[in-house]
């Protein structure tokens, strides 16, 4: 997983898609975090995608590296995680959010698990699944 989300990363941008009332929606983010096997994405509450990501965790992560036919997709369930062990993880990770989060506990700074479900990485060298 790790290689995997180092790759997204490397994207500089990726495209989150979720549920919307039955339909897709997507948007694109620019923090990641790989802990454990799982990914993590911050989320702020009063943004359409906090309320899809808390009413259907079904999501998919997809991104293009620039200038090549390299891609990544990842799919998953997202639910928020309180721990401010990740939260903490995720402002070192990703210093972009320090923008928005000074600390961890912050009150408006939410953080949801993805627990992955397949992931894979398109190369010019072929197609790696990851579980």
């Amino acid at each position: 997983m790790k290689r995997v989300c180092e790759f997204i990363r490397e994207c500089g941008a990726f495209m989150l898609l979720t549920v919307n009332d039955g339909k897709p929606a997507g948007r694109p983010f620019g923090a990641v975090t790989e802990i454990g096997g799982d990914f993590f994405i911050s989320a702020g509450a009063g943004k359409a995608v906090f309320d899809q990501l808390q009413r259907n965790g079904n999501v998919q992560l997809l991104a293009l590296k620039h200038g090549t036919r390299d891609w990544a997709r990842v799919s998953g369930f997202a639910e928020e995680t309180f721990s401010l062990e990740i939260k903490s993880q995720m402002l070192a990770d990703c210093p972009n959010l320090l923008k928005y989060h000074k600390e961890a506990d912050d009150a408006t700074f939410h953080v949801f698990r993805i627990r992955v479900e397949s992931a894979e990485l398109h190369t010019a060298n072929g197609v790696q699944t990851i579980r």
